[in-house]
Order: structure tokens, then sequence, then C-alpha cells
């Protein structure tokens, strides 16, 4: 295609999309749907409580950096293994405590991720709000 030809297609599709846009602009408001009145779909539900929300917040605030809820990234996924959850908070906020005396689950998760210490000590997080990260990724 010579430059000629490459002007005229470059033009034609600027005449296009602006007589597309002024068209697009004499579309009353009514006749289509401005998001208001959206009816729920197949993933457009949200079923997340408070606690689930603010579970939500810090999962994507501090979990995410290492972990995704359904595949490995730097830490295991948070999904797909039997939860105890009141190991999984003692986990989250004490990990160094369970390394020191040797407790079995701490130190396989330990051996399988190459003996990192991973040190989820979060001195601002509370036992709520690990609970709340379970709810956010249980559902």
């Amino acid at each position: 295609m010579n430059l000629k030809n490459k002007m005229l297609l470059s033009y034609g599709m600027a005449f296009l999309v602006t007589i597309l846009t002024v068209l697009y602009s004499f579309i009353p408001s009514e006749s289509y749907n401005q998001g208001a009145d959206i009816k729920p779909f197949c993933g457009n539900v949200n079923t997340l409580t408070k606690n689930g929300k603010e579970g939500k917040k810090i999962f994507r605030g501090i979990c995410a950096t290492c972990h995704k809820i359904n595949k490995k990234l730097v830490g295991p996924a948070l999904i797909g293994h039997k939860l105890d959850t009141i190991y999984f908070v003692r986990y989250v906020l004490n990990e160094e405590e369970l390394h020191k005396k040797k407790n079995k689950k701490a130190l396989s998760v330990n051996k399988e991720y190459k003996n990192v210490n991973f040190n989820h000590q979060f001195n601002n997080l509370t036992e709520q709000n690990v609970l709340d990260v379970i709810e956010y990724i249980s559902n």
C-alpha cells in the first residue's frame, strides 16, 4: 500500500469515527440503561457482608502482595485447603512463635517454600481482621 492510499484510509477512518460520534450523541439517554437499574447476573451479585468487605480491603492491602486466592504466588493459594480457622489466625498473627516451638504445620509450610520465614507478624492486625480475611476468601 502506497503513502497516498494509507493517507486516504487514515482520513476515512477519522471521518467514520466522527460521524459515529455525532450520531451517538443524538440517541436519547432514556433509551439505554445508565446503570441505575442493573439486574444481577452471574458474577455481579455482591454477597459480601460488612466483615467480608473489610477482609477484602485487608487482603488487597496486605495479603495480595504474596498470595492469590486460588493459586500459588510467592506464598500458597488461600483456598483449596482444609482451613483450620483457629490455626490460620495463630499462624498469621504469630508465625515466628510457631516456628520457635517447632510447630509441625508451620514448619511444613516453611519447608514447602524453601525455608523462607515469611514472618506474618502484622502488628496492626487483630484476630477479627484475620477472621474478616477468612470470610472474604471463603466467599
